[in-house]
């Protein structure tokens, strides 16, 4: 049995969440992949080694982390209400963020907001924080993840990614490209449309001066699950070389990692990091 069906079958039996079911797999020593590996040990290897090898969580864990989390289960009961033809009113969206960010959740409130103003319509709503297994072929461990949101209209798919922060940034394509081929291998879709929604905090949106919101299409190629593998490949081969050295090299800018307080290498103040 492959490391692929192992996974598959494990977690469409799984009755839990995907937090759980991952930390399932890091018992039972069953290797996989994510996109937040590679952009982990991309950003920086030794914080790819606290965080995947020593399996060390960030403390105090950083607020956008938490923000974050509170944004994407708010946003995904909005679009499970939309599914079930049971819509959820923005003031119980709200009341829902007060539960959770108690006296201090404006700039959450306010991207909810955005979020069902700018809310997709016309699609039929085929999956919410979506778990899902992706083979990546005979030589790489399945990959693991969460698709915010997968439309579709007739035979036209569309898969959107929601994104939280200070600014606007650049979305990777790859995690979009994982998303896409896991549409294309398990709805067997021909076109898959692809958006990243992305929501800047901000306390009033009455006086900003740029936008709260953007949307932005991906555009897909020919060459871009080709692409993706090879980057994963090159990525993997560095996960293994760090597994079998026990250590890693530093590299990424230690002011914005999450592991700045908790890194012996950052604390030494090597220049080059």
């Amino acid at each position: 049995m492959s490391a692929y069906d192992i996974v598959s079958a494990g977690l469409s039996a799984w009755k839990g969440g995907i937090g759980s079911f991952v930390r399932d797999l890091d018992r039972r020593s069953i290797r996989y992949l994510a996109f937040s590996q590679v952009s982990s040990l991309e950003f920086c290897r030794y914080r790819y080694f606290l965080e995947y090898f020593k399996k060390i969580r960030p403390r105090p864990k950083p607020d956008y982390f938490v923000k974050g989390n509170i944004f994407h289960r708010t946003v995904a009961r909005f679009y499970r209400g939309q599914a079930r033809k049971r819509p959820v009113s923005l003031d119980v969206l709200h009341r829902s963020v007060d539960r959770h960010r108690r006296g201090d959740g404006h700039e959450l409130k306010n991207a909810v907001t955005l979020s069902v103003q700018n809310a997709h319509v016309g699609w039929e709503i085929v999956g919410v924080e979506k778990a899902f297994v992706l083979s990546l072929g005979k030589d790489l461990p399945p990959c693991l993840g969460v698709i915010d949101l997968i439309l579709r209209q007739g035979s036209q798919y569309a898969v959107v990614d929601h994104k939280t922060g200070k600014n606007f940034n650049a979305p990777d394509a790859l995690q979009i490209t994982l998303y896409r081929e896991l549409v294309r291998q398990k709805h067997e879709a021909e076109c898959c449309t692809a958006f990243f929604d992305e929501y800047r905090w901000v306390n009033n949106l009455t006086r900003i001066r740029k936008p709260a919101f953007q949307r932005t299409e991906v555009s897909d190629s020919p060459s871009a699950w080709d692409d993706a593998k090879d980057r994963i490949t090159k990525c993997h081969r560095e996960m293994m070389s760090i597994e079998q050295r026990g250590d890693a090299d530093g590299g990424g800018p230690c002011y914005m990692c999450p592991y700045q307080n908790q890194c012996p290498k950052a604390s030494r103040g090597y220049s080059r990091y």
